[in-house]
């Protein structure tokens, strides 16, 4: 949905294909993309392969975008066009046979992340590769107009062990200036045992668990630091991007995106995963030099809007695209043709073809 919003913003004709019932969907039915209805969960995958033979055949493509398997093993299946696979899951490729096959007509892969060439993870590709990551709204998620120097903090993550949140309170815990607010949906650990945690540090009283917000522009902008203490997953960082873009230091522990995101020492402060001592030490170094921390989140959001947003990654996108050969159909209607989990047109086309 992101990198539908940022090539359709960018000058290209975009189609976002997926299950009409899916949060997605309705985002981007919201922001004025053309939608398609496009189901290839089990055993909806025959007619959903026949919904996007449809669709293909009443279409002009440069490209089908996937960010799935499924999508990807139905676009080769059925789309007709090249199809471009959109990794930024954890998780590493299949190495299988039928994997291999449908990586063999895959046009071009593109990673979210750094992190993720280094660590082998298209190992065995034998086709084009680029490294693209994911795009941020940095006109939604802004600094405020003038933010002073305060205590709180901010992070944003699901109620998981995983992300942290645990040595992140023991870290605030140490620091007794610090007050933390913490906002996510309830996963493996509830609201109450994040505050059962805080009420036997002794920091009950500085640490507010929120649950899940639906907006958390305004939560980053009430904030002094931005904390990412994942202890692993963060193949892609939306919250680390939101938080540079609102103009936030980010703190965050030295794991898979993070480490690319984040310029320990200039945007941020890397520690390691789980250091409650070494974060504690950031935090309260922070607190304590304001003009340090207002520099590093000035430089943070200069590194967003420069690298991550929506404008820098459609361009990226293009460049990576033309590259490799997509974009060739003579007559567009639009300068440019891109895809997001579905589908993009290479040339002008008319909503009622979208159903």
């Amino acid at each position: 949905m992101a990198q539908a919003q940022a090539l359709g913003g960018a000058g290209c004709d975009v189609v976002f294909a997926g299950p009409r019932r899916s949060p997605a969907f309705r985002k981007a039915v919201e922001a004025g993309l053309p939608a398609a209805g496009v189901e290839l969960l089990g055993a909806a995958f025959p007619l959903g392969l026949a919904s996007l033979a449809r669709l293909t055949g009443r279409m002009r493509f440069d490209a089908v975008c996937v960010h799935r398997s499924e999508d990807q093993s139905a676009a080769v299946i059925a789309s007709g066009a090249p199809v471009v696979r959109v990794r930024s899951d954890i998780r590493r490729p299949s190495s299988g046979p039928l994997a291999r096959l449908i990586d063999a007509r895959t046009a071009l892969v593109v990673f979210s992340s750094p992190f993720m060439l280094r660590n082998g993870y298209s190992r065995g590709r034998k086709g084009p590769v680029a490294c693209i990551p994911a795009p941020v709204d940095t006109g939604r998620f802004v600094p405020p107009p003038r933010r002073e120097p305060g205590t709180r903090i901010a992070a944003v993550g699901r109620l998981s062990e995983v992300k942290g949140h645990a040595a992140l309170i023991r870290a605030v815990a140490r620091v007794p200036s610090a007050r933390l607010t913490i906002a996510g949906a309830p996963a493996q650990l509830s609201i109450r045992d994040l505050e059962a945690l805080a009420g036997s540090l002794g920091a009950g009283d500085r640490v507010e668990v929120v649950g899940r917000v639906e907006d958390v522009a305004p939560l980053y902008r009430e904030a002094f630091l931005g904390v990412v203490p994942s202890l692993a997953s963060e193949a892609v960082s939306r919250v680390a991007g939101e938080m540079m873009a609102s103009g936030l230091p980010v703190l965050a522990a030295a794991t898979n995106s993070l480490v690319d995101m984040v310029l320990d020492g200039r945007t941020g402060l890397l520690h390691p995963p789980g250091d409650a001592d070494t974060l504690a030490g950031q935090i309260g170094y922070l607190l304590a030099n304001p003009g340090i921390a207002l520099e590093m989140g000035a430089a943070a959001r200069e590194r967003c809007v420069r690298l991550y947003s929506r404008r820098a990654v459609a361009e990226a996108w293009i460049e990576t695209l033309r590259g490799a050969g997509f974009g060739t159909h003579e007559g567009a209607g639009g300068e440019h043709g891109a895809v997001e989990r579905g589908i993009t047109p290479g040339s002008g086309f008319n909503r009622e073809d979208v159903r």
